[in-house]
């Protein structure tokens, strides 16, 4: 017990540490990374005691980059405007046999549904999110990183498994509802929908098999949903 609390006191203390850094300017990467690997280690309970802690670091971490930000709320209303739109887009193309009405819509489904199924899936799993922002162009949420590392494996699997589903499903569903003189529209469709399904299933693989780099190029397979399933799963097998 006693040394289970030594533990995490300097755990807390490396913490508070790397805080200091930011907030004097002097941070440079390492020391995070290191010590998350540490606290994944840990069980649940200790792992909750250090939540507050890891997500205000966190926090400041990522606010080094300048994103533009919205609050949570903010940004799904947008996310479910854009679904909405892409259903309007979609009944119209499809009562007019328009190729470009059904391309965008099925566009603005695959950048909407990626989100909105992500977010859910963690709202359901208990995992809260701090803010959203925009990654150059695509729409990210960032998550309270200290209630993501103390939540089961299963359910950072699950999250992260529900991430890869969303911007498939929107380039599918048009191709479900278009008619034979829509070609365009569904080839364009299921180009784009094998295209990201390759990309998941790719970022997946090679995370399970531990290939950081293709070519030369390191791989940034903490940027996309099938990596970090894989990763989580990987560490879950202790491959």
């Amino acid at each position: 017990m006693d040394s289970t609390a030594t533990a995490i006191d300097r755990i807390h203390d490396r913490i508070v540490a790397i805080e200091q850094a930011l907030d004097s300017g002097q941070y440079r990467p390492g020391p995070w990374e290191s010590m998350v690997r540490i606290v994944r280690a840990l069980p649940i309970a200790d792992r909750a005691l250090l939540a507050g802690d890891l997500s205000r670091v966190s926090r400041k971490l990522h606010q080094r980059h300048h994103w533009r930000t919205v609050s949570v709320n903010v940004a799904l209303a947008l996310e479910i405007v854009l679904a909405i739109i892409g259903g309007i887009l979609l009944v119209l193309g499809l009562q007019y046999g328009s190729d470009l009405l059904v391309i965008a819509a099925a566009a603005l489904w695959s950048v909407a549904f990626q989100p909105l199924i992500k977010v859910t899936t963690g709202l359901l799993l208990g995992l809260g999110y701090d803010y959203a922002y925009l990654y150059y162009v695509e729409p990210r949420f960032k998550m309270t990183y200290g209630e993501y590392l103390a939540a089961p494996r299963w359910a950072r699997i699950k999250l992260h498994c529900a991430g890869m589903i969303g911007s498939p499903l929107g380039l599918w569903l048009p191709t479900v509802w278009a008619s034979n003189n829509l070609l365009a529209a569904i080839n364009i469709c299921r180009a784009f929908f094998w295209l990201i399904v390759l990309i998941n299933a790719g970022s997946f693989f090679a995370a399970l098999c531990g290939i950081r780099k293709i070519a030369g190029f390191r791989l940034r397979l903490i940027d996309s949903s099938g990596g970090m399933a894989a990763l989580e799963l990987r560490e879950a097998l202790e491959i």
